[in-house]
């Protein structure tokens, strides 16, 4: 992802995440990469010490109280960051190739469900051969929430963020579907109704010449390169809630099943998660700076379909 600020590459963001072609050229498909976590390996993932979902009051209350002065803050940037694109699509018709860089994560209830998409998150792809998800903004429980409907398909939204040292992350998720036959840690099942993404900076340097070919991999497939690690949490079929998962093809990404199966399906539920915690329990070491966060909704792998809302997400 153009324009992020770090090693001296272009923007990385969550481009190769799913890149089964990729893995199986880099020659990652039946053994893992190598990882942030140079001593780590899939048998030696260990899990989140507790899953603890919020109550959605409190998470709501909690939201409105420690995001009232960085909301009237981030309203300024929007506007400015919308007066930019307007600039761009006069001179070339397309927005541009470098997003603006946010300090907070622009909330969905602030914007009117008559809006298609939210200002500041972009779309990605997984592949450029890939379906995409259909996003759109709606209200749901008299909140404005962004409605995610995924049919065999897979794509994702982002906010590219200032770098920043790893806080606290909020959020609020629902889904209608839980995927019967998804496996998060089988390549061929990897599908979930609901992610949230967090990428983080790092010292690409220390990857070896696999990770390397991956990041090659991604970047012709998808124009995008990979961060140097991605923290995801996700709602699972059949793991259970604290499990950490090393994504098939690279361990450059770590996913945490913190909602899993049918039990709340339906049901809002609300997370608060220590970002540099999760991190230490899925690499085994310190995080980098915060790059970005995003979200996808995929069902391409197993064909299937799934509709869910994302609620807020913030960040302390």
């Amino acid at each position: 992802m153009a324009g992020f600020i770090g090693m001296g590459l272009r923007r990385p963001l969550f481009a190769g995440v799913f890149l089964t072609a990729a893995a199986t050229l880099a020659g990652c498909a039946t053994s893992p990469s190598s990882s942030p976590d140079a001593e780590g390996s899939v048998s030696k993932a260990p899990k989140v010490a507790r899953i603890s979902p919020m109550d959605c009051r409190k998470f709501h209350q909690r939201l409105a109280a420690s995001t009232a002065k960085s909301l009237r803050n981030e309203t300024s940037q929007r506007s400015d960051y919308l007066a930019q694109l307007q600039k761009v699509g006069d001179q070339s018709g397309q927005e541009a190739d470098e997003p603006m860089p946010l300090q907070q994560l622009p909330l969905f209830s602030t914007f009117g469900p008559e809006q298609a998409l939210p200002a500041g998150w972009h779309s990605w792809t997984v592949n450029r051969s890939k379906t995409p998800t259909q996003y759109a903004l709606t209200e749901v429980d008299q909140r404005v929430v962004l409605h995610a409907r995924a049919d065999g398909s897979a794509s994702g939204l982002y906010v590219p963020l200032k770098p920043r040292e790893p806080g606290k992350l909020r959020w609020a998720w629902k889904t209608r579907d839980v995927i019967a036959d998804g496996d998060n840690a089988s390549g061929p099942r990897e599908d979930a109704p609901l992610r949230v993404f967090v990428a983080f900076d790092g010292d690409k340097s220390t990857l070896s010449l696999k990770d390397h070919l991956m990041d090659e991999m991604a970047r012709l497939m998808t124009g995008r390169e990979m961060p140097y690690a991605t923290l995801m949490y996700i709602w699972g079929a059949k793991r259970p809630e604290g499990t950490v998962i090393p994504n098939p093809h690279t361990e450059r990404v770590r996913m945490i099943v913190v909602d899993s199966g049918t039990r709340h399906a339906r049901q809002w539920r609300c997370h608060e998660r220590d970002l540099r915690a999760d991190y230490r329990a899925a690499f085994g070491k310190e995080p980098g700076r915060l790059l970005a966060v995003g979200i996808m909704t995929d069902t391409d792998n197993t064909r299937s379909q799934a509709e869910a809302w994302y609620g807020d997400i913030a960040l302390d």
